[in-house]
């Protein structure tokens, strides 16, 4: 039975027209709780095959520019199971790889030096702003000329776009560490060097996974761009030899198939920054 309160009015007397149901709402379902993510992940990938589905077999979309579901996964699981998708991979991801390395190197240098040093920031700052606001696919040419068509211009294609997401994300969070932390480090004694690196280098860190992430992500974006210019192997290119024969099937499966990889990568970053930023969710949690 519910519980009920009288309402109060506003000269102060109680009124009983009203009533104030007190009875706690009913509990979930702890199952729906625990996989509820899952579940409904589940049911709008439904939908959207469905939607895929139709959106051919009504006839709406000619199926010489876009394949059913079927057709594509059956050309997916073949393309893995003969090889000529699978043979695909392995260049991708070395390359992929390499440019994420360089430029998660060059973006967590080049950022500290530009958050924690601001001679450094003041004059970086214009040319950083200038070449950050440079379209990839404007720079593509400029890497062919230096680098020609081979590995080093797709590696440094990459590397370009890995680096910019990194380096902002790590210059926002060097120059985003509180100023108590390090005025309270400088109290007790600390010298620069202890204070970088007990101090910045650890509080930043939370904050430069977002770049680092965003950074993984671009890598694979890029590298389709960069195996357009060029090459016999990678996904990139089994794509666009599968549009250039009208191989309808096949080109969505290298597209699925670079979207899976992605998937895989942001599932290991996600694991990584978990591992590495424990101890903060440790401190806000209590």
């Amino acid at each position: 039975m519910a519980t009920t309160l009288p309402k109060p009015d506003p000269a102060g007397l109680s009124v009983i027209d009203e009533d104030y149901d007190l009875t706690p709402p009913a509990r979930r379902n702890p199952y729906l709780v625990k996989y509820e993510r899952y579940i409904y992940g589940a049911i709008g990938l439904t939908g959207f095959l469905v939607l895929w589905w139709a959106a051919v077999a009504s006839g709406y979309v000619d199926k010489l520019y876009l394949s059913t579901p079927q057709d594509t996964f059956t050309a997916l699981i073949d393309g893995l199971a003969d090889g000529s998708l699978a043979q695909e991979i392995a260049p991708s991801v070395q390359r992929a790889l390499i440019g994420f390395v360089i430029g998660l190197v060059a973006g967590i240098g080049l950022g500290i030096a530009v958050g924690y040093v601001r001679i450094v920031q003041q004059f970086l700052e214009p040319v950083l702003l200038f070449f950050r606001n440079l379209s990839l696919l404007a720079l593509l040419p400029v890497f062919v000329v230096f680098f020609g068509i081979g590995e080093q211009s797709k590696i440094a294609i990459v590397v370009w776009a890995c680096f910019w997401p990194i380096f902002i994300t790590t210059v926002g969070a060097v120059n985003g560490v509180e100023k108590i932390l390090l005025n309270a480090a400088k109290t007790l004694g600390a010298g620069r060097v202890y204070i970088f690196t007990r101090v910045v280098l650890p509080a930043a860190i939370p904050g430069i996974f977002p770049g680092i992430r965003l950074a993984s992500a671009n890598a694979f974006t890029a590298l389709v761009a960069a195996e357009l210019v060029g090459g016999a192997h990678g996904i990139g290119i089994y794509i666009n030899n599968a549009a250039l024969r009208y191989q309808t099937p096949q080109m969505y499966a290298g597209i699925i198939t670079l979207g899976l990889i992605g998937i895989l990568v942001n599932a290991v970053m996600t694991g990584v920054e978990h591992k590495a930023t424990a101890w903060q969710r440790g401190l806000t949690n209590k």
